[in-house]
């Protein structure tokens, strides 16, 4: 049997509830298909958290965290598991840091889910960050077995660090199969009704102003047509594009938690993933709001982000440059022709079994037993 230990909250085993998170996401859904196979014993400690909305219930928060800790280190030294982090999500609490210099200092193997780095930060963030490039290069250099969203990214922060041959496992984001029971068949075009969704944060550098202008643009045209943005704002989004896109009659922006998001693509007629690949981080992504469009079947609009560009097989997704002039061309395109978005539609039902969460925990079981 082998033994695996999640440090971060084993609540995340369970409902979603109303996470709106597609980390936590990653993380439920590719643990859950791990713990179906019958050589995998996943052990967590789940534990309650409240707001951050004030002081007190911040003290309460890490009191809790550290209880956890130390009943995690019973854990460790009873049953002596492989230890399953998260990057940098399970590294942002100082208890947490102290369980993985625990876990190497009893040589227990630790796995490390690498879902972002501290260069995300200054990407799509605040510039503002609890870890460092210091503690990045240490738990990279020390855990025995790397998840990697895409080769992109392992070369990059391979010769970043300077790091040693180690055990990657190259395992992008997925769906999971509640997508395909929702849309188990190709996209059928409405005639005057064209919708586009965006999923995701709305920061900077994610294509949201040059979506919004492109659309808005193409509106006095094609005036049935409507623009879907589910997320919550970030930073570096000027007050002027909030404003528009909070009064705008062909803008609807929600938020949805997690695990209602498949039912969002009901009435949807296209989907875009508008990050700027000019921008390093973003170039080497694994957005899982790609493949939750490809798992649902809508057509898409992408931008030629390098490690996106190779998903999109036989003309299943239509690539796009990061500029207004461009999406407006390819948005009309699809406007114009149903029939081009259903042949889109019919090329990715073929293709989305490739990406669901199951194929990606076969690959993590796959590398885990080479650790034993």
């Amino acid at each position: 049997m082998i033994n695996i230990f999640m440090i971060d909250n084993g609540e995340i085993l369970g409902d979603l509830q109303d996470n709106i998170s597609a980390t936590l996401t990653r993380e439920h859904y590719l643990l859950n298909n791990l713990r179906t196979f019958s050589d995998v014993n996943l052990i967590s400690i789940p534990y309650k958290q409240l707001p951050r909305t004030n002081f007190v219930y911040r003290i309460y928060n890490n009191i809790i965290k550290s209880v956890v800790a130390l009943n995690s280190i019973l854990v460790l030294m009873k049953k002596k598991p492989l230890v399953f982090f998260t990057y940098p999500m399970s590294l942002t609490t100082i208890q947490n840091r102290v369980l993985f210099r625990f876990c190497k200092y009893f040589n227990l193997k630790i796995i490390l889910d690498v879902q972002d780095t501290i260069e995300q930060i200054g990407a799509i963030g605040s510039g503002r960050s609890e870890l460092n490039n210091e503690i990045e290069k240490y738990c990279l250099k020390e855990a025995e077995l790397l998840l990697m969203l895409n080769e992109e990214m392992w070369q990059y922060i391979k010769n970043q660090y300077n790091l040693p041959a180690k055990n990657i496992v190259i395992s992008p984001n997925g769906f999971e199969k509640s997508f395909i029971e929702e849309y188990p068949e190709p996209y059928k075009s409405i005639k005057n009704r064209f919708n586009i969704c965006y999923i995701g944060g709305i920061t900077k550098n994610r294509g949201i102003d040059i979506l919004v202008q492109a659309c808005t643009e193409l509106h006095e045209k094609y005036p049935y047509m409507k623009l879907y943005i589910i997320g919550i704002y970030g930073e570096g989004i000027s007050k002027e594009l909030k404003d528009t896109i909070e009064t705008s009659d062909i803008i609807v922006r929600k938020e949805v938690p997690r695990k209602e998001i498949r039912k969002i693509f009901q009435d949807i007629d296209t989907c875009i993933m508008p990050y700027n690949p000019n921008e390093g981080y973003l170039n080497r992504s694994s957005p899982t709001k790609l493949y939750e469009y490809i798992g649902c079947g809508k057509p898409i609009i992408c931008t030629k982000c390098e490690s996106l560009i190779q998903i999109g097989k036989d003309d299943s997704i239509l690539y796009v440059d990061y500029d207004v002039e461009d999406f407006k061309r390819k948005i009309e395109f699809l406007i114009k022709n149903p029939q081009s978005r259903e042949d889109m539609s019919k090329k990715l039902i073929e293709i989305r079994y490739d990406y669901l969460w199951d194929k990606r925990a076969v690959d993590l079981h796959d590398a885990v037993k080479s650790l034993k």
